[in-house]
């Protein structure tokens, strides 16, 4: 077995993970249940910290912006980057240029860097593959074994829980955290014409996650004197199945983007590991999935997701089929795979950007240069 090192970019202190730190949490409880020894590591990390740590592991993983530090201090090891957040297009939405520089240049070390990447859908993996390709980790010698590079591991649930308790006349509708590519104001209008009650949560980690839609959000009640709306402090991972008993329904609405397209939305998996139907706007990554235990609502007429939400609070769902299917234990398969038998991509080096940048064309000016011996 292997001593394995995670390295995840969310503070896990607080108890109140998010997806990315529920992630890294399953993640050790699965590779720990396969017998690895493992060393879950969570920012903010030091130097110190990376250095010791990878001098006695045979493999990591990492995600995120964390990856810098990772790359820049720890002992060189087989890594798996886990790409299953694709922030970079995520970020696109803060219209910030330092942000999107430093995006950038996390992305580019991590591509050229990682040994295995993991996605979360098929989606994702035509996106990273093209990315891979104008690094050069797509290559002659990648080409012909990409599962060997970069793998689907999607999000998981928990184990079965038991039923739903029944409780009539649940009204209320759950929407969860706001994120600056969600549209809170089409949810709210759209609960109130269905006559229900809507709650928000907020993050656990607001200082690192911008608040732009949550203050919208926020100002649009206060200003038109909304009182069915709600705004929650997040809820601790353990207490999660108590809080979603309380709702009749979950709802999500946002525009359509880049980032809907590549997006596999954690409190989907989450939402349905609890019973809970969901109205959804359409996004290609889930509108299989729910469509299956809800209804996907395309446009933004808030008249058509306070229907769909009559309808779905309406219609009792088994997700049954859905939890065992997704056990952490099954999604995270490739990466058990990989931890129990490490290895480095030598291909990264031979066509790695670094090493494989071609050559600016000439310029005039380099023309004349050359012509004069380089005497200008």
């Amino acid at each position: 077995m292997s001593r394995v090192m995670l390295v995840c970019p969310e503070p896990l202190g607080k108890s109140q993970p998010a997806g990315i730190g529920i992630r890294f949490l399953e993640m050790r409880n699965v590779l720990t249940a396969e017998g690895h020894d493992v060393t879950l590591l969570s920012a903010p990390v030091t130097p110190d910290q990376l250095r010791d740590v990878s001098a006695n592991a045979d493999v990591a993983v990492v995600q995120g912006h964390i990856a810098n530090d990772f790359f820049a201090h720890a002992r060189a090891i087989p890594t798996v980057v886990d790409l299953y957040d694709p922030f970079i297009v995520e970020n696109l939405h803060y219209d910030d240029e330092r942000i999107f520089a430093h995006d950038h240049a996390t992305f580019l070390t991590s591509l050229l860097h990682g040994d295995l990447f993991l996605c979360a859908s098929e989606a994702q993996r035509l996106f990273y593959v093209g990315a891979m390709l104008s690094v050069g980790r797509v290559n002659p010698v990648t080409f012909d074994d990409l599962n060997g590079l970069i793998r689907v591991a999607p999000f998981g649930v928990a184990p079965p829980r038991p039923a739903r308790p029944a409780a009539p006349a649940r009204r209320g509708v759950l929407f969860g955290g706001i994120y600056d590519w969600y549209d809170a104001v089409l949810a709210i209008e759209s609960v109130k014409l269905a006559g229900l009650t809507l709650t928000f949560t907020r993050h656990p980690n607001p200082d690192i996650t911008p608040q732009g839609e949550l203050a919208r959000a926020m100002q649009y009640v206060k200003d038109n004197g909304i009182d069915f709306v709600e705004f929650v402090p997040w809820v601790p991972y353990d207490d999660r199945g108590a809080f979603y008993d309380r709702f009749a329904a979950a709802l999500m609405t946002f525009p359509q983007s880049l980032e809907t397209d590549l997006s596999m939305r954690t409190r989907v998996y989450d939402y349905l590991w609890a019973g809970l139907p969901i109205v959804s706007s359409s996004a290609p990554g889930t509108d299989d999935i729910i469509e299956r235990y809800g209804a996907v609502v395309r446009g933004d007429n808030p008249a058509d997701y306070a229907n769909a939400l009559l309808k779905v609070t309406q219609t009792p769902i088994d997700t049954t089929a859905f939890v065992e299917e997704h056990q952490w234990s099954r999604t995270l398969a490739p990466l058990v795979d990989f931890c129990s038998a490490p290895r480095f991509d030598e291909s990264k080096e031979t066509f790695g950007v670094r090493m494989y940048a071609p050559e600016r064309p000439a310029t005039i000016l380099d023309r004349i240069k050359r012509k004069l011996g380089g005497r200008i």
